[in-house]
């Protein structure tokens, strides 16, 4: 499937912002299921940008930016043909080893409550491939998608609590039963076609890879309760939300600013 891509995300200030630092993680990599035609970042200082891989294995535009306005918009765009690979991602270029992706962390960290989730499939399964389906299943039944209930700072433990959440939250419950479990697991970014054609998305999709002896690292999406097939772009990886974040910055001289996000996506099936 050939899918185009156009994100835009823009930040009003209240105050002129007149300088920014921004980490970007907009750039997806090659992999068995994704092969990128053309990808563009723009926004203002991108052209001086430095280039470099982050510990998980992102690529990363450092970008400084002199500027004296009261928005900063950053556009990104291209054109991206996915195959099916069964959510397997394997070892990619320039990651830690899995190991490093049992830690938890302040959005990750479990209580009861998850810990009872995660243990009721300790030593239930045939092998690592059933038990991540079957914490899948048990996490949806626990959760309803809502996309008013969360915000970017709640915890695992808050959104099982109140049982709604988006992506975000269903991954970093999916990620803290893992861990407990002894099993690596780390947040994914990404797009993700919801039906054939276009569709209008308020920001990014979020998934979870884990590992699996023999595979690698291999994606489950406890939302939809599937692995990732064409209908999804893999951006990046991290420990959580926070570190795994398309967009980081400071900003200097801006004061109150507000966010807003615009995914559009096309597809077409490609035979």
């Amino acid at each position: 499937m050939r899918i185009r891509i156009k994100h835009t995300t823009s930040y009003h200030y209240e105050q002129s912002a007149r300088y920014g630092v921004q980490e970007l993680r907009l750039t997806p990599a090659e992999i068995a299921s994704q092969h990128i035609i053309d990808w563009k970042i723009d926004c203002p200082g991108i052209e001086g940008a430095a280039s470099y891989f982050d510990s998980f294995g992102n690529r990363v535009h450092l970008v400084n930016q002199e500027f004296d306005a009261d928005e900063l918009v950053i556009r990104v765009s291209g054109t991206i043909e996915t195959r099916s690979a069964d959510g397997v991602v394997g070892t990619l270029p320039h990651e830690p080893v899995p190991r490093l992706f049992l830690r938890q962390t302040d959005l990750t960290r479990p209580d009861k409550a998850i810990t009872a989730l995660a243990r009721q499939h300790e030593g239930r399964h045939r092998d690592q491939i059933a038990l991540y389906h079957a914490l899948m299943e048990s996490i949806r039944e626990r959760m309803n998608f809502d996309t008013r209930s969360t915000d970017s700072s709640t915890r695992a433990t808050e959104a099982l609590a109140q049982g709604h959440g988006v992506c975000q939250d269903f991954a970093h419950i999916f990620i803290s039963a893992c861990r407990l479990l002894e099993q690596p697991a780390r947040y994914v970014t990404g797009y993700l076609v919801m039906q054939e054609g276009e569709a209008e998305a308020e920001a990014h999709h979020a998934w979870v890879e884990a590992d699996v002896a023999g595979l690698g690292w291999v994606g489950f999406d406890p939302v939809n309760g599937i692995s990732p097939d064409i209908h999804y772009v893999r951006l990046g990886c991290g420990f959580d939300a926070a570190s795994a974040a398309p967009i980081r910055g400071v900003r200097r001289g801006a004061g109150g600013d507000r966010l807003t996000v615009r995914v559009a996506v096309h597809s077409d099936t490609q035979q």
